[in-house]
C-alpha cells in the first residue's frame, strides 16, 4: 500500500483486507476518472430514447445486470455527453453506483411514503421520485443553505413534483410535521427511509492528489460515529411497521460502518437486516471484527464495495422494521 498515505490509514486497510484486495484498493486510489456513468430519468424520457440518442451518436454503454437503471460510457468521458440534447434537457443524470444503491435496493412501490434524511445535491430524491412516477410523498432533508439550494436545482431539473424539501438538523426532524394536529411529528411515518448519513469520507481518497487524504485522522472517525448514533436514534422512530431503512456511508471505517450497524441492532431489536442480493465483483462482506471489537454475527449481510474503476468506497445495510416478534 502506497505510503504516502497516514500510517494509521494504512495498518486499517491492512487490518481489515487481504493482499489481493489491497491492490485492488490501490489501484483504485490511483484511478482519478472513473468511468462515467449515468441514470436515465424517466420523469423526462424513455430508456429507448436514450439508448437510440446514443448510438446515433457513437457513444457505446453498458447496462449493468444488478441496477434498475444504471449504465456506463465505455470509453468516453462525461463531456463527450455535454452536446447531446438528452444530456442537456437533464434525460439522463450522472450518477455514481454507489448513490444509486441505497434507492435500487429499496423495494419502492404506489402508497410510500419515503424519508431522505440527508439528500443535497439530490441523486438519490430524484430517483426515488422517478420510481415513485412522481406520485405520494418524499420528504428530502439537508441542514445547509447551499446544500438546499444544490438539491432544488437537481429536482427542479429533473421534474420532480412529490418532494417536500426540508432545512433542518437530522437529529430534530421528528416533530417538524406541521399538518400533524397530534403533534406526533414523523412518528411512524415514513414506509422507507434513506440514510446516507455524514462519514469520514474516505471515497474521495486520490493518491495523486494530497489535498484528497490529509484531513484523514480517527478524531474525524470517532466524530463521524458519535454523529451517526445521534442521527439514526432521531430517525429510527419515524419508520412504519414493515418499514425499511437503507444505512450507508462512503467510508471504509469499520467505526462508521460495522460499527453502527451493531449499534442498531442491539437497540432496536425491531429491526432486523435483511440480504442484499448484489452480483458484483468489487463488493466483500462484512468484517467478523475489527482489533478488540468483535461484530454481531447477523452483520453478515452488510455489503463493502472496494473502490475501483467503476465505484467509490461504500458501505450499505438494509433494515426492516417488524414488531410483531416482540409482542
Amino acid at each position: 500500500m502506497n505510503n504516502k498515505l497516514p500510517k494509521e490509514l494504512i495498518d486499517r486497510l491492512k487490518e481489515i483486507y487481504s493482499n489481493d484486495e489491497l491492490d485492488i484498493i490501490e489501484n483504485g486510489f490511483n484511478t482519478e476518472h472513473r468511468k462515467p456513468s449515468f441514470r436515465i430519468n424517466t420523469l423526462k424520457t424513455s430508456t429507448k430514447e436514450v439508448l437510440d440518442a446514443l448510438l446515433e451518436s457513437g457513444l457505446e454503454v453498458k447496462k449493468v445486470k444488478f441496477l434498475k437503471n444504471w449504465y456506463i460510457l465505455l470509453n468516453w468521458e462525461e463531456k463527450d455527453l455535454w452536446n447531446l440534447d438528452i444530456y442537456k434537457q437533464w434525460k439522463i443524470y450522472m450518477q455514481s453506483i454507489s448513490s444509486q444503491l441505497p434507492v435500487d435496493l429499496l423495494d419502492i412501490s404506489d402508497f410510500n411514503k419515503i424519508l431522505d434524511i440527508t439528500a443535497a445535491p439530490g441523486g438519490k430524491t430524484s430517483q426515488a421520485s422517478a420510481l415513485l412516477k412522481n406520485t405520494w410523498e418524499i420528504i428530502a432533508n439537508d441542514n445547509n443553505s447551499i446544500r438546499i439550494d444544490k438539491l432544488n436545482f437537481t429536482l427542479n431539473k429533473q421534474w420532480c413534483k412529490n418532494v417536500k424539501v426540508l432545512k433542518t438538523d437530522a437529529r430534530l426532524i421528528a416533530k417538524k410535521n406541521p399538518s400533524d394536529e397530534e403533534n406526533n411529528g414523523y412518528i411512524n411515518y415514513f414506509n422507507h427511509i434513506i440514510a446516507d448519513l455524514p462519514c469520514s469520507a474516505e471515497w474521495k481518497i486520490n493518491l495523486t492528489k494530497e489535498k484528497t487524504y490529509w484531513f484523514w485522522n480517527l478524531w474525524v472517525v470517532k466524530r463521524n460515529f458519535k454523529l451517526q448514533k445521534e442521527i439514526l436514534k432521531s430517525i429510527i422512530p419515524m419508520l412504519k411497521e414493515n418499514g425499511t431503512l437503507m444505512y450507508s456511508t462512503c467510508t471504509l471505517a469499520p467505526e462508521e460502518n460495522e460499527a453502527v450497524v451493531h449499534m442498531i441492532l442491539s437497540l432496536y431489536p425491531e429491526l432486523k437486516l435483511q440480504d442484499i442480493d448484489m452480483d458484483y465483483k468489487y463488493s466483500k462482506k462484512w468484517i467478523k471484527w475489527f482489533w478488540k471489537h468483535v461484530y454481531r454475527k447477523d452483520i453478515n449481510k452488510t455489503i463493502r464495495i472496494l473502490p475501483n474503476e467503476e465505484s467509490e468506497w461504500f458501505f450499505i445495510a438494509k433494515f426492516k422494521k417488524n414488531l410483531t416478534h416482540l409482542s
